[in-house]
């Protein structure tokens, strides 16, 4: 695994467990650091970086990859309590091709917010 490729492990790792951007700068500085004077590998200097996350200290922040996954979550809940109320409420009938279009469309959106989150939350902040 290449430094950056640890790196990005460690600052998934990190802000899974609640720590701040802040302190995965930090950390991530320090590793970085540590790795361009030393010359080894992440997982030689640090272990993986799962465990080496894990022996932080508990954090309390929610990342903002969490939070886009959070309303990928409300966007499945909101888009099907709207097709409900309008089916069943309403009367109104989409059809199968109109059924179909649009859950596609809500599966593609939460899809897509799910991996932007995960995205995001395996980004490098800026290390100077």
């Amino acid at each position: 695994m290449s430094t950056e490729e640890y790196l990005k492990a460690l600052a998934y790792e990190l802000r899974q467990r609640k720590h701040s951007d802040d302190t995965v700068r930090k950390a991530l500085q320090e590793v970085a650091s540590h790795l361009a004077e030393s010359g080894e590998s992440g997982d030689a200097a640090f272990g993986k970086p799962a465990e080496y996350a894990a022996s932080f200290p508990a954090g309390s922040s929610t990342s903002k990859g969490t939070r886009v996954g959070n309303v990928a979550g409300l966007v499945v809940i909101l888009t099907l309590a709207t097709y409900l109320v309008l089916r069943g409420t309403v009367g109104v009938d989409f059809g199968i091709a109109g059924t179909l279009i649009y859950f596609s469309v809500v599966i593609g959106v939460t899809a897509a917010l799910i991996v932007t989150g995960q995205l995001m939350d395996r980004r490098l902040p800026d290390l100077r």
